[in-house]
């Protein structure tokens, strides 16, 4: 339960004080079908991210887009006859400004066939967040220990043997 110093007052009933902090997000338009030295470029990214210790990354895939050429269409037909369907996927990387400014350059040099988006946005505190330290992690991001550090590069060796 929070402590008292952790309550607000709204006439008479005590609520619980939330908590925000402003972070940034990196996101990052492009295909499954867009490539970078023979991997796609969404691993590529999560990569170089992992290698500069940002805080974290999520990939999706859409099921539909288009923008300069359609994506998607025809799935179906697509998979059964070449496997590919050449589907959108978005990049997401959440940290601190300074760090996610670490990897526009690769991005500028390595994502032609993408669409780069800097946000600045504000998220939620939760007791769950503080307990565990990851306040800290999520705008501030990089390995601290050598075993964090180990850690990140035996992800990326995992990840670069699934190739």
């Amino acid at each position: 339960m929070k402590a008292d110093k952790d309550l607000v007052s709204f006439q008479g009933v005590l609520f619980m004080a939330l908590e925000f902090n402003r972070t940034t997000f990196l996101k990052v338009y492009t295909g499954e079908d867009v490539l970078y030295n023979d991997i796609p470029l969404y691993k590529a990214i999560l990569r170089e991210a992992r290698r500069l210790g940002l805080s974290g990354g999520t990939v999706m895939k859409g099921i539909e887009g288009y923008a300069a050429k359609l994506r998607g269409v025809g799935r179906a037909v697509n998979t059964l006859i070449s496997g590919n369907a050449n589907l959108p996927v978005i990049v997401e990387i959440v940290d601190k400004r300074e760090n996610i400014d670490k990897i526009l350059p690769w991005l500028e040099k390595n994502a032609a066939h993408a669409l780069v988006l800097v946000e600045e946005s504000t998220y939620m505190v939760t007791d769950y967040m503080r307990e565990r330290g990851y306040v800290d992690r999520l705008i501030g991001g990089p390995p601290r220990t050598q075993e964090e550090k180990n850690l990140a590069q035996q992800n990326i060796q995992l990840q670069q043997q699934q190739q």
